[in-house]
């Protein structure tokens, strides 16, 4: 992973944050099934997977930016419909990186 800080990513055109997160993640991205392309969940792959399922509902991806885990740069693909979630998200990422980022410690479950 390059970086996951990306000064002016909301200003630049689709093709050109693809281009950029490419280039980030050098290969990872592409394991997550080429962002940019469509894809839908075919209705009985989603029946498959949950009880009840009535249909498939495509969200924009977006990239949370900014993230810091355990010493990594981490961009995290975030699939939202509200406007400013991955911003206040990148924002928050960004606030904690200054203080280190984030250091998660797994727990032992009871």
């Amino acid at each position: 992973m390059g970086t996951s800080r990306l000064p002016g990513f909301y200003k630049m055109r689709i093709a050109e944050r693809l281009r950029r997160v490419a280039e980030q993640a050098r290969g990872g991205w592409r394991r997550a099934g080429r962002p940019g392309r469509k894809r839908h969940l075919p209705l009985a792959n989603a029946d498959a997977m949950i009880e009840n399922a009535v249909g498939v509902l495509g969200l924009p991806v977006g990239v949370g930016l900014n993230f810091l885990v355990n010493g990594e740069d981490v961009l995290i693909p975030m699939a939202v419909e509200e406007p400013s979630v991955i911003a206040a998200v990148s924002l928050a990422a960004k606030i904690a990186r200054d203080g280190g980022g984030f250091q998660p410690t797994p727990t032992r479950r009871g």
